[in-house]
């Protein structure tokens, strides 16, 4: 069977509803690929490799976890620990603004217990491993240069999304390395426009593709909101439109074009229907609130 590890972090998500009220539910970057992953391609297996407590929030997120048909075989339960938290906020454009509480992660923790238990010949038994800037931002700077020489080692394909958060980083040069060492080992970056606007101030698409392409020859899905997206193969540069739609929430909306894209590749689709596919899962994410929207 088809196998992928999505690796990163998941935190309880507080989210306003009517009347003041706040909805709980599970979410983070990469959970969500590795949720619209397996929703994309049921047939894969798809396992969230994490670090958790073991109290009742943390049994809770486990167990949605596998009623999403994610394997958590994977995580490692610490005890005494609990789950990290943030409040969404979203305007009338459906721009998002985060609140974290999330210091004492245990996410953190993730690079060590899997050392501690396989390591590279753990991460080697899938066909890809999925990880994004925020599961290498969250990790001591030693902790981090370490998975990036672990990632570096694998035999299997590695997909890298940047997603570059500027408050977990100490600096944007720190950001900017991290960003260039992880897309020069990986098979596919999933790279946004508004994380090249925060790590080099450079606002073209065109020129963000080109500058990847300096760095790597494998493929680059660009993302770039409501102008779809734009995909290197080789030396080919083509631009894919998104669909029109009344934007209410773009939480998920880059997770959930990752997930139907990686699925896809993993199917055999070629990436131009990899790219139609997440961009037509990410226009229904973006019209429905919340990061993870119903089955």
């Amino acid at each position: 069977m088809t196998s992928a590890i999505s690796i990163g972090e998941c935190m309880v998500e507080l989210r306003p509803v009517e009347d003041d009220h706040l909805r709980r539910s599970f979410a983070g970057d990469a959970y969500n690929t590795a949720v619209y992953l397996k929703r994309s391609a049921p047939d894969i297996d798809v396992s969230f490799l994490t670090a958790t407590g073991d109290e009742s929030l943390s049994n809770a997120m486990v167990e949605t976890w596998r009623g999403e048909g994610i394997s958590d075989k994977l995580v490692f339960r610490i005890p005494g620990e609990r789950p990290a938290l943030y409040l969404i906020e979203t305007n009338a454009k459906g721009d998002r603004k985060f609140h974290y509480w999330r210091s004492d992660t245990p996410a953190k923790e993730w690079l060590r217990l899997l050392l501690a238990t396989g390591g590279a010949e753990t991460l080697n038994k899938a066909d890809l491993v999925y990880i994004s800037g925020i599961s290498l931002a969250i990790l001591g700077y030693d902790d981090r240069q370490a998975a990036i020489k672990l990632l570096g080692t694998l035999k299997t394909k590695v997909a890298f999304d940047p997603n570059i958060r500027p408050a977990l980083w100490k600096s944007m040069d720190e950001a900017r390395h991290t960003f260039e060492d992880m897309v020069k080992l990986s098979s596919i970056v999933l790279p946004s426009r508004q994380d090249y606007q925060l790590l080099y101030d450079m606002n073209d698409p065109l020129q963000q593709i080109a500058f990847t392409a300096t760095l790597t020859k494998v493929e680059i899905a660009l993302t770039c909101d409501e102008d779809g997206c734009v995909l290197r193969i080789g030396d080919e540069v083509t631009a894919l439109p998104t669909q029109a739609v009344k934007v209410v929430d773009t939480s998920g909306a880059g997770d959930s074009f990752n997930g139907a894209y990686l699925a896809a590749r993993l199917k055999g689709k070629p990436p131009q229907e990899a790219v139609k596919d997440g961009l037509a899962l990410a226009a229904k994410v973006v019209a429905q609130p919340g990061a993870l929207i119903p089955r």
